[in-house]
């Protein structure tokens, strides 16, 4: 398989990448919109293929790529590696991002009704406030999942540390008595 990363690492086949996230296209309507000579897209389409980035299905001569979940998968799991990193970098932006939109969506509100609606409140603000309830989130399940897991081996080592009940043994039956005939 060709290296993931190195099939990212261009320009031309990202955007193809993020064309056929939207929908499954031909090569036509990938030509169309990447505005790529065939021969070039062709190579762009069989480094992706081969990365395991694309499949392709094949009718007559119409080839229609779509995303490969494969590949982005073996992506995701090497960025999952620094996960927690990201995610705790990621937040405050992610909680801004949030309030910019809320501020989009009252300013077009605004437009709508003919009334000034008023959010007061700090978009920067509220997006650190949203990446530290993350942060807290995690932390508080972080801490659930390790009592959740010490209570699991303690009663394991509880268990495993009985003694086993000592088996009742039978009671031998006297012999029988022999009997002269």
């Amino acid at each position: 398989m060709t290296d993931v990363f190195n099939a990212l690492a261009d320009q031309n086949r990202r955007t193809i990448l993020e064309l056929v996230a939207v929908e499954a296209l031909t090569t036509a309507a990938l030509a169309k919109s990447t505005k790529l000579s065939a021969t070039v897209l062709d190579k762009h389409l069989k480094v992706l293929v081969k990365a395991e980035l694309l499949t392709v299905v094949t009718k007559g001569k119409t080839s229609t790529y779509s995303l490969n979940k494969t590949g982005l998968a073996e992506a995701a799991k090497w960025f999952g590696k620094f996960g927690s990193a990201f995610v705790s970098g990621q937040a405050d932006v992610l909680g801004e991002n949030i309030g910019n939109l809320i501020s989009s969506a009252a300013s077009w509100l605004e437009k709508r009704v003919g009334a000034k609606i008023n959010l007061e409140f700090d978009a920067e603000e509220a997006g650190k406030e949203f990446g530290r309830k993350l942060s807290d989130a995690k932390r508080e399940a972080t801490v659930k999942v390790e009592e959740a897991t010490g209570k699991v081996k303690a009663a394991a080592k509880k268990v495993t540390n009985k003694s086993a009940p000592a088996k009742k043994r039978a009671a031998k039956k006297p012999a029988a008595k022999k009997t002269k005939a």
